[in-house]
């Protein structure tokens, strides 16, 4: 059809036709082999390198032509056998060089003797020579094909990129540059050592039969070569490549690698053709029949499954796991299995601090064959079997740091890394734990107990320890450094050796790697606490050391103690609980320790604080109360610190009101208002009777009556005696179950003038005197001396007891015991005790008649001393103890009876200093308190178990004591008699309370 145009003078211009649509027609297979044979060719030339000479455009549009006319099976086959035919000559080119190798370095044989020559090279002979320079090579030209490969591939993705959109998600086939890395896979690396030949089809058809079946048959390519020939085990080019990775690795181990960094350039490469040739092979193409089997087994086998569960499904890697990884991670157990085993293996028997050995080989049947060869050399020239425990923490440190350092320059993935961190740290710490702690000499619980041996300065044992030319445990004196408690020199002296607590944290810090290790250095730690608390515990009940110095002790301990926890072990909680569980557990096994602490704090409050800044007397008072929460029988303390209070008060013998208060303060905080509620009130009882002193002698001077009208204070000269009394609340202060003694006239007068001062003021009280802790002032005059006319006059203070004494012999010289029992009504302990410290040599006041430092019995005589004399015109006269005077009345007392500024216990409540029972007063007191609570708690409950019963009432009075299940039982009798509770009739052992 053809159309004229006429312009507007009528004449004709040009014309225009409309041309039919060509008809289409279809490129039939001759033309497509044509068209394909033009884009073979450039393949081939670039495997040649000659791709400059391409218009890659051109070959674009024939790939694109190829595909457009449903010609993408010819076009993908053919692509697959180029590839193929490419790859089978350079696998034959690698195989070749393997066999070259293998014959210049004197090998034979088979291709099987080859491989297992290979798998085995890496268990000895050195780094440096040419046979491991030779087995160098194949590396560098397998990585080099790989390299080459790669860029190919690049190419060739880019020409059938089209193919790549759509005819491959099409028919499910692998994209162009995958399926050159799945046949690098199959064709390189999984090619057999002993097909050497290319067997190529030079004159070609256009697929090779051996590559590219026909239908209705597997492709060869897809079977496993790892297994042919009815389950024999044929030898890749990959098991040879992967042997000589780990000869490298293993080398590397051991510090024999020459050009180190190079080498491990290369492995890098290679570790990474690997991963990526796992990740060509993902995916559910319909070329990927084959089956993965996973080879070997073992801890290697375990660590790698699980690496590979902890990897993502879509990331999985199957060759780099088989070839490789399993293989890396079974070599890496057996390295450091012999290892650890050859360092420690001697050193369990050994008793030196260095591991003890003759530095043989030691054998393990765990090993690889010929893996013993670093037994005996190793890279920091220390024979094999001499590492002391901190030896082998420290080399062990360094391999860590060296596997994690070579796992990030192969770039290995992470879960390789955490898998091979997890065997080295099983091998080096977890299987050898015990052993590294329990090692003589050298181990953790042998440098703890050097570090708790340390002697407190100033200590016998510090002299001892000195006189002896050294620490205890062996610790070098010159390592050791003095620790002061709360950071003040002033404070506490203990001597922390701080470079061995630097070894326990570099043990603590390599356990710490596996969690389950750290129980062993916490075992260790709770038995050396018990085993040298007990050791205290044992010489305070031989008297070997007084109750005060087995508190210092057990403070010292903890000094060192929590300094290993706080240093060593990083503060860690569960260390820190095991600490005060083994505390706990020699302080708790009777009242002893509540019995000396309380000692120990009235010798502090007394003279230890005496003029001590507030900081100093908070960091002690601080480290007191530390011991104090480990105590269970609370109450023992309360007791104990209540009665040495009583004394300080009553004596006016406290170092600092301050320090008393504060005292008070954190057992408070401690324990609760109702546990310091009596102590508090003994503070606010002397308040008041200092209060209540003022009135009464504002109240004596109102009288204006210098001269008593009262005939008794005739002896005094008719002055009234002065008089100061402390009123003190019965329910706050220690019972005094002890009946007055016979007072002088003059003291009476005095005290029954206050009596009815005080009961007119205060109605509705009643007094009772205690004349067993008062004191006095009694001026004495001796005759003079010898060629001297003066009289000698002493002012001396004393006890009331002592005062009632002295006085009967202003009328009398000589008294016997009996007669001085009659006439002041003093109990006979105590008169005994008061009447030794009147005769001691340095105050002498009185003569005993009987010879030795005991009194024989009643008609044993006492005679005023006019030859006494002394340079101080004040004496004050000291008390022995009771444990002094009860010994010297015995006639069994060793010493000279020297004086003590601490008086006696009280007998009549069972509070002896260094006791390891519970004292009756407590007991009782128990009871009481035990009772209470199950009523209280039934009151409650109204029906109760006896277990149940049993563990309330435990904690409730867990801040006091903790009562023992059978004293709980008897309670509960005692109140099911008393008619409080009944037991329920269908269940003996369930309790209801009875209203």
């Amino acid at each position: 059809m053809s159309f004229n145009n006429r312009n507007n003078n009528g004449q004709k211009s040009a014309s225009y036709s409309i041309k039919p649509f060509r008809s289409y027609s279809q490129m039939d297979n001759t033309s497509a082999l044509a068209t394909f044979q033009s884009l073979a060719s450039a393949m081939d030339e670039i495997h040649n390198r000659n791709a400059s000479t391409l218009s890659f455009e051109e070959l674009y549009r024939n790939a694109y032509n190829l595909v457009l006319h449903k010609h993408g099976n010819l076009l993908y086959e053919g692509i697959t056998e180029r590839l193929t035919v490419h790859l089978r000559r350079c696998g034959g080119r690698l195989v070749r060089l393997q066999r070259d190798i293998h014959s210049g370095s004197g090998g034979g044989g088979d291709a099987s003797s080859k491989i297992n020559h290979h798998l085995a090279v890496h268990s000895g002979g050195s780094g440096g020579g040419s046979d491991s320079l030779l087995q160098y090579r194949l590396l560098e030209e397998l990585s080099k094909a790989w390299t080459e490969h790669r860029i190919t591939m690049v190419m060739v993705r880019d020409i059938f990129m089209y193919m790549d959109r759509t005819y491959v998600p099409q028919q499910r086939k692998r994209p162009v540059y995958d399926l050159g890395l799945w046949l690098f896979r199959r064709v390189v690396w999984e090619r057999s050592m002993g097909d050497g030949e290319d067997h190529v089809d030079e004159g070609g058809g256009l697929i090779h039969q051996a590559i590219m079946p026909s239908a209705g048959h597997n492709n060869s390519l897809d079977d496993d070569p790892m297994n042919n020939m009815a389950g024999e085990v044929t030898t890749t080019l990959g098991n040879v490549a992967s042997a000589l990775l780990l000869q490298v690795i293993h080398q590397d181990r051991l510090d024999r690698l020459d050009d180190a960094p190079q080498r491990m350039a290369l492995l890098r490469s290679l570790v990474q053709m690997l991963l990526e040739l796992a990740h060509a092979s993902n995916g559910a193409y319909a070329d990927a029949a084959s089956s993965f089997r996973r080879v070997g087994g073992g801890a290697a086998a375990a660590a790698s499954a699980a690496a590979s569960a902890a990897s993502n499904s879509g990331n999985n890697m199957p060759v780099y796991e088989r070839d490789f990884e399993e293989a890396f991670l079974g070599e890496s157990q057996d390295f450091y299995r012999v290892e650890s085993t050859s360092r420690l293996s001697h050193g369990i028997s050994s008793e030196t601090t260095n591991i003890g050995g003759s530095g043989g080989n030691n054998s393990s049947s765990t090993g690889r064959s010929g893996a013993n060869t670093n037994d005996n050399d190793n890279d920091d020239g220390k024979p094999a079997a001499k590492y002391s425990a901190m030896e082998y923490v420290h080399r062990a440190q360094s391999r860590l740091q060296e596997e994690r350092v070579r796992a990030s320059t192969l770039d290995l993935p992470a879960s390789t890394r955490a898998a091979l961190l997890r065997i080295v740290e099983t091998e080096l710490i977890e299987r050898h734990a015990r052993t590294l702690v329990e090692m003589e000499g050298s181990g953790f619980a042998s440098i703890l107990k050097v570090v708790a041996s340390s002697p407190a300065i100033g200590s016998v044992a510090a002299a001892s320890s000195a006189a002896a030319g050294g620490g205890g445990g062996g610790g070098s004196s010159g390592r050791m450094m003095m620790m002061h408690a709360g950071g003040d020199s002033s404070e506490s002296s203990v001597v922390i050796d701080h470079e061995r607590i630097k070894d326990l944290a570099s043990m603590y810090e390599l356990f710490s790697r596996v969690p389950s290790s750290v129980n062993h250095l916490r075992d260790a730690l709770s038995e050396r606490i018990k085993i040298d608390g007990r050791a205290l515990v044992k010489d305070q009940e031989n008297n070997v050391a007084p109750p005060a110095a087995f508190v210092k002790g057990i403070l010292a301990m903890r000094e060192r103690f929590h300094a290993v926890v706080t240093d060593a072990m990083k503060g860690e909680k569960k260390a820190q609980k095991r600490m005060k569980e083994s505390f706990e557990d020699f302080l708790n096994a009777d009242a002893r320790a509540a019995n000396c602490l309380a000692v120990y704090v009235d010798e502090l409050l007394r003279v230890g604080l005496k003029g001590a800044d507030e900081r100093k007397v908070s960091a002690e008072l601080d480290r007191v109360v530390v011991i104090f929460r480990y105590l269970s029988d609370k109450d023992v303390f309360e007791a104990y610190y209540k009665n040495h209070l009583a004394k300080r008060l009553l004596g006016n013998k406290s170092g600092s009101e301050e320090a008393e208060r504060a005292m008070v303060s954190l057992l408070k905080a401690e324990c609760g208002y109702q546990y310091t509620s009596k102590l508090e009130g003994m503070f606010n009882d002397m308040r008041i009777s200092k209060e209540t002193a003022e009135k009464y002698r504002s109240h004596k001077k109102s009288l204006n009556n210098t001269v008593s009208n009262d005939a008794r204070d005739a002896e005094n000269g008719g002055k009234p005696v002065d008089v100061e009394v402390s009123v003190l609340t019965t329910g706050y202060w220690p019972s005094q179950n002890v009946a007055p003694c016979i007072l002088p006239p003059a003291v009476k007068a005095a005290m029954d003038r206050f009596q009815k001062y005080y009961l007119n003021t205060y109605t509705g009280r009643k007094l009772s005197w205690q004349t067993s802790t008062g004191s006095a002032e009694i001026r004495a005059t001796f005759p003079p001396q010898k060629g001297s006319s003066k009289t000698r006059r002493h002012d001396l203070s004393v006890t009331t007891y002592q005062m009632c004494i002295l006085v009967l012999f202003n009328t009398r010289d000589t008294l016997t015991l009996k007669q001085i029992r009659d006439e002041t009504n003093i109990p006979e302990d105590e008169l005994r005790r008061h009447l030794v410290s009147l005769c001691t040599p340095k105050h002498r006041i009185l003569r005993k008649g009987s010879k030795g430092k005991g009194i024989s019995g009643d008609d044993d005589t006492f005679t005023y001393n006019a030859d006494y004399t002394s340079k101080m015109t004040r004496v004050k006269v000291p008390m022995v103890s009771m444990r002094d005077a009860s010994s010297a009345s015995s006639g069994g007392a060793k010493g000279n009876g020297s004086a003590s500024a601490a008086g006696g216990a009280s007998k009549s409540a069972g509070l002896v200093d260094g006791s390891a029972s519970v004292p009756l007063s407590v007991e009782e007191d128990r009871r009481h308190l035990l009772e209470a609570a199950i009523v209280r708690i039934m009151k409650a409950r109204k029906v109760l178990n006896h277990n149940d019963l049993v563990a309330e009432v435990t904690r409730q009075l867990s801040g006091r004591f903790v009562p023992p299940p059978q004293f709980v039982k008897k309670r509960v009798e005692s109140l099911i008699e008393r008619e409080y509770l009944e037991r329920d009739e269908a269940d003996r052992r369930v309790y209801r309370y009875m209203a």
